[in-house]
């Protein structure tokens, strides 16, 4: 068929239900033929890298504010992007023994915080996916 003469809908799919990705789904999906983009968060009020403003995460995202980091305050957050893992260690901090990887931002490399791999104590496990920020390493981003 040459170009113009195709009649409206041939061809095409049928639309199907979108499934709206979550932040974290955003990051993995921000990778396009092997460059990586930053994910750009639009929110009300966004959480950034201090050092770089690149955004980290949407405070609708904070699950909790009770956490303190190597830096003081920190928040647990449901999800986060434009960061890099560390490979998995196995630490002792004040709530047990747990399973972690240090978070980076993926511009400047500064270390931000870390995710939760593995709680070893049940009244732990809620953190098991969660991410912790820590509020010294981050600016709001505007």
């Amino acid at each position: 068929m040459t170009a113009g003469t195709e009649r409206p809908g041939e061809g095409l799919q049928q639309p199907t239900t979108l499934h709206q990705p979550s932040t974290s789904e955003s990051a993995r999906l921000s990778i396009t033929m092997g460059l990586t983009y930053n994910i750009y968060l639009n929110s009300s009020r966004i959480y950034g890298c201090k050092n770089c403003k690149t955004h980290l995460s949407n405070h609708d995202d904070i699950l909790s504010r009770n956490f303190r980091g190597q830096h003081g305050k920190a928040y647990l957050f449901d999800s986060v992007v434009n960061v890099t893992e560390s490979e998995p260690n196995e630490r002792n901090m004040t709530t047990g023994r747990h399973i972690v990887r240090d978070i980076h931002c993926r511009q400047c490399k500064e270390t931000v915080g870390w995710k939760y791999d593995k709680a070893y104590e049940a009244s732990e496990k809620y953190k098991e996916g969660k991410f912790i920020l820590e509020a010294e390493l981050l600016c709001t981003v505007t």
